[in-house]
């Protein structure tokens, strides 16, 4: 190399080795002499590689502690940082205790208050020296640790959490480990001296066998203020301790646990969710609801009261904050009394689906005691985001899901007599609408029709100008199944726009057979084989046209005399990739399908061998 090539450099690395020490305030730390960074030796050359390491993992330190200090002022500016101490922690109860009174979830709440306080050293702190963040105790706690989380919670009121699983799993499916029934009494008895500090308790019932507990539950049971019980077991124990008044009581949960009503006083209660077991009569339940004009949240679940004292006259009991209203696999006669007694202004949950009858029974008219209730059952709707219309044996049930993919609306009362079905239709697209709903409002609706009542009535066309956005169509009979398709491949003008029917419709099953092959082929060619592949709207002179969605899976299972070539042939006219149905659609799968289907399983039952060694020894 030349002489000047090595000057520039040497040059070069100087200018670049004082700017890194300026810029890090090591000027006084390290030679910035150029000249006295060029080695002389193979000693010299070694020692400031060395220094220059020394150097660089100082620089990095800094680095470091800089950031971190960075991150510190970033996190001072973050809203939730600039809250009051007292609405952050409330906050934080609000992650740590949602499901309090629900099924054991996961995380266990000490993995969530470990989450809160590993984001950064202010939360930590304050995890710590707030006192109510660890008043959960739970049995899924390590013994170890119980006696710490005591500690820390000092004098705040206690939420009990008791859970007994054999096994369980979590959200991903694998196996979790959970305390056995020897466990939880392990675990209750060494909160019993703390129970004058109870206020929500969480119980598996197994626990109950125990004497001694079941008096300190049926004590303490007056002060707390939450209690969920449950029998895991299924052998729906009587639970001896709900006896006598119990004032301070406001949310009662009781799963497969029977009850002996008659010694029970409830009142003042905002929560009452009775599942799979003996409710009070009819009558006692009345009493329970007038005595609670707080009441939000009333569930029965397979807990269907004794009418046989139900009085002459229905009373009217004003619930003003109720909003989550549930009755499913109850007689329709309790079901009728409790819709004509409650009085209130709107519904944040309505699921109403009584239990299977017997015909020879003559059934109470739902629809009459739901009259005054359709406004409060229109603000249940308010968040709908997909709803489901079935038909099915002469029955009609409609179920909407809001936004976070849970119900909010329900409605399947049974009809009386199939004839009746037609009625019912025209009651629910008379009263329930599903067009005033707020935006974004319903952006998919799926319809399934197991059977039509009368092929030429328009009640079943109605229902697709009724529900908004529809997007999956199944129709399972083949009565009728013409008509529907002739319907589907229509269009509309309005002025001088044009669309389909139906312009979201985006899969369809054809299930009912026989569904004639002829129809199906009509349904494709008039409603998608003249759609452009790109833009599904555009202009033919003054006319704009839309249209519609293209068709993402067709089944066509119930077609007569369909065959491959019929498939590719669909495929072509609609553009659909995805056309299922055939009796033979289940090929046999070839090697390479196989082995990319399980290549990438964690357990590898074949050892270390690789699965293609495996196929080649198997071919020789």
């Amino acid at each position: 190399m030349k002489a000047a090539s090595k000057a520039a450099i040497n040059d070069a690395s100087g200018i670049l080795f004082k700017s890194i020490c300026w810029e890090n305030r090591l000027c006084d730390e390290y030679p910035l002499d150029q000249a006295a960074c060029i080695p002389l030796s193979l000693t010299e050359a070694q020692d400031a590689i060395e220094a220059l390491k020394s150097t660089l993992a100082t620089l990095e330190a800094s680095m470091k502690a800089r950031i971190v200090q960075a991150k510190k002022r970033r996190n001072a500016f973050l809203p939730i940082n600039r809250l009051p101490v007292e609405v952050v922690v409330e906050i934080f109860h609000t992650v740590l205790d949602s499901d309090l009174l629900c099924p054991p979830t996961f995380p266990t709440h000490l993995a969530r208050l470990k989450t809160l306080a590993s984001v950064f050293s202010g939360w930590r702190s304050l995890v710590s020296g707030t006192p109510s963040l660890w008043a959960v105790l739970e049995s899924t706690c390590p013994p170890p640790f119980l006696p710490t989380v005591i500690r820390r919670a000092k004098g705040s009121l206690l939420n009990i959490r008791c859970l007994w699983r054999e096994t369980s799993f979590d959200p991903r499916g694998r196996e979790s480990t959970m305390p056995h029934q020897r466990d939880v009494t392990a675990f209750l008895h060494a909160v019993i001296p703390l129970a004058p500090k109870w206020t929500t308790l969480h119980l598996d019932i197994p626990a109950f066998i125990d004497p001694r507990i079941c008096r300190i539950v049926e004590t303490h049971l007056p002060s707390l203020r939450r209690a969920w019980v449950r029998c895991s077991d299924r052998t729906r124990l009587v639970a001896n301790p709900f006896g006598g008044a119990t004032s301070q009581l406001k949310e009662l949960r009781v799963d497969m646990v029977s009850i002996d009503w008659a010694s029970v006083e409830l009142k003042g209660l905002s929560a009452l969710v009775l599942t799979s077991c003996r409710a009070p009569s009819i009558s006692h339940l009345f009493r329970i609801l007038e005595h609670s004009p707080g009441l939000e949240v009333l569930e029965l679940t397979m807990a269907d009261p004794d009418i046989t004292d139900a009085p002459s006259t229905t009373p009217s009991i004003a619930l003003p904050h109720l909003k989550d209203l549930a009755l499913q696999d109850i007689s329709h006669q309790a079901t009728s009394f409790l819709l004509r007694s409650i009085q209130t202004p709107r519904f944040r949950t309505f699921l109403i689906a009584p239990q299977r009858y017997n015909q020879q029974t003559p059934l109470p008219d739902i629809n009459s005691s739901l009259e005054h209730l359709l406004p409060a059952m229109q603000y249940a709707l308010a968040e709908a985001e997909t709803v489901y219309l079935t038909i099915q044996g002469g029955e009609v049930s409609i179920l909407v899901y809001r936004k976070t993919n849970h119900q909010c609306f329900k409605l399947h009362p049974r009809i009386n007599k199939p004839q009746d079905l037609q009625n019912q239709l025209t009651w629910l697209q008379t009263n329930l609408n599903l067009r005033a709903i707020s935006p974004p409002g319903i952006i998919a609706g799926s319809v399934c029709f197991y059977e039509l009542v009368d092929p030429d009535d328009s009640s079943h066309r109605r229902i697709f100008e009724w529900i908004p956005n529809i997007t999956e169509l199944s129709i399972l009979g083949s009565r009728g199944a013409s008509k529907l398709i002739q319907y589907l491949t229509e269009r509309v003008c309005d002025g001088n726009t044009v669309e389909w029917r139906c312009p979201r419709l985006r899969k369809v099953e054809f299930c009912g057979f026989p569904t004639p092959r002829e129809d199906v082929f009509e349904f494709a060619r008039r409603r998608y084989g003249d759609r452009p592949k790109g833009d599904a709207v555009n202009q033919d002179g003054e006319t704009t046209i839309h249209w519609p969605d293209k068709l993402e899976r067709l089944d066509i299972a119930g077609v007569s005399d369909m065959d491959y070539d019929d498939v590719e042939e669909l495929k072509d006219i609609t553009g659909c990739e995805v056309i299922v149905g055939l009796n033979d659609d289940d090929e046999p799968e070839t090697q390479d399908e196989w082995y990319g289907e399980y290549d990438d399983s964690e357990d590898d039952s074949l050892g270390s061998m690789d699965l293609h060694d495996i196929f080649a020894i198997v071919g020789q």
